[in-house]
């Protein structure tokens, strides 16, 4: 059952409302708004009546277009029940329920974003079923406005896309206004990463200090801050001369954070260890063992392979002042990380001739095509090369008649 209405917010005499017995409502076209009225059987879920009421439209086909909008909404399944929480509040829902299910650092991050962007926004102001698209992009542009990278600006709407998605799941929002939201475009220029020259300098300093064998590990084999300060040496098989990367250590707002599993599935992975690194680690064992009999019993720690004086396994953030301090000796290198060392790694996969999908695999990727957007440009000549030995194996088995002339007289 459902009906339009007209009335008004006149008072009689006795101080009630006249709503629709109100005089003026028949002299006066334009005197009290439309309304409508849905009564729409029992709600399965909670077994009550489904009763609709709305008021305020300024005209009755205003009125009856929103009593038809209703209705196809209900029909569809695609109504919700509308809300009055407001962005900010839900936002802090979400990340409670995100407790113990994210990485710790995934977590923190989210947090962060929730707490120092999204919550004191505009948008975070808002209620959730009052947010559309271009609200979205008004708050991207905010942020855009006030200098956030474009890395930050699309982490932030990640954190916002992933909390609206939760809401639709929750049933508060029909769809989600941020799948649509207009985003900066990533900077897709190269990688950085030092040349052969430079990295053999660095090198040089690597060998002059006591942890120089960090860096180099991460020359020969492509593993990130976290999984190198997480590496232990029930990870290496020395026969196989192979590492299993499967633990990982990283920085969460100050805390230390342990990792039974690399940063995705993908990094789960074994890698061969070239002679340059099995020599690395073999010098490193004999200099920490030295360490550990001459401490004895003061000696801390477990079974990382790399660690401080005392047996304390690495914090990451000391990695990094390190890398800056090697950069920094004698002739200054370009400034760079030690994820660069990464970048260095997957540049001599690509000038050895190793394919594409071969790198990915070697560097933890969850998908080729991460590979591919990154070192597009690295791995171009050996995708040529390839194509032209494909061409020629096809030439020399398949004889070409000789092409007839193609001029025309």
């Amino acid at each position: 059952m459902s009906n339009t209405y007209r009335r008004c917010g006149c008072r009689g005499p006795d101080g009630k409302q006249l709503g629709p017995n109100c005089p003026k409502l028949k002299s006066d076209s334009r005197h009290g708004s439309y309304g409508y009225y849905l009564s729409a059987g029992v709600d399965p879920r909670t077994q009550q009546r489904r009763q609709f009421r709305k008021a305020g439209f300024p005209t009755r086909k205003a009125a009856q277009s929103a009593l038809a909008k209703l209705k196809a909404s209900l029909d569809g399944g695609s109504y919700v029940e509308p809300t009055r929480k407001v962005l900010a509040i839900y936002a802090q829902e979400v990340l409670a329920r995100w407790q113990n299910r994210l990485r710790d650092n995934t977590l923190a991050s989210y947090g962060r974003y929730i707490k120092n962007d999204i919550g004191p926004s505009r948008l975070g102001e808002m209620v959730l079923t009052d947010i559309r698209r271009s609200h979205i992009d008004a708050f991207i542009k905010e942020l855009e406005n006030a200098n956030r990278g474009v890395s930050t600006v699309r982490h932030i709407h990640t954190t916002l896309r992933r909390i609206l998605t939760i809401a639709v799941k929750d049933e508060l929002i029909p769809t989600n206004p941020a799948l649509v939201a207009d985003l900066p475009a990533e900077n897709k220029g190269q990688v950085k990463h030092w040349e052969p020259v430079n990295l053999q300098k660095f090198l040089e300093r690597c060998g002059r200090h006591r942890l120089g064998a960090v860096f180099e590990l991460t020359m020969y084999t492509g593993q990130r801050r976290g999984e190198i300060c997480g590496l232990r040496w029930s990870d290496i098989d020395d026969a196989e001369r192979t590492i299993t990367v499967s633990h990982n250590r990283v920085s969460v707002d100050g805390r230390i954070i342990k990792q039974a599993d690399p940063k995705t599935r993908a990094g789960r992975r074994t890698v061969d260890l070239p002679d340059q690194a099995v020599a690395a680690l073999i010098a490193w064992k004999f200099h920490q063992d030295q360490e550990r009999e001459n401490a004895a019993e003061a000696r801390i720690g477990d079974d990382h392979v790399f660690t401080m004086e005392d047996g304390r396994a690495l914090n990451p953030s000391y990695v990094t002042r390190l890398f800056d301090q090697l950069r920094k000796q004698g002739e200054e290198l370009s400034k760079l990380t030690p994820h660069s060392l990464r970048h260095s790694y997957a540049s001599a996969l690509a000038a050895a001739g190793v394919q594409i999908a071969v790198a990915s695999k070697l560097m933890g990727h969850s998908s080729i095509s991460i590979t591919a957007d990154l070192y597009t440009h690295m791995f171009r000549d050996t995708a040529r090369a390839d194509v032209n030995k494909a061409a020629n194996l096809i030439a020399h088995k398949v004889h070409t008649p000789e092409r007839a002339s193609t001029n025309v007289g």
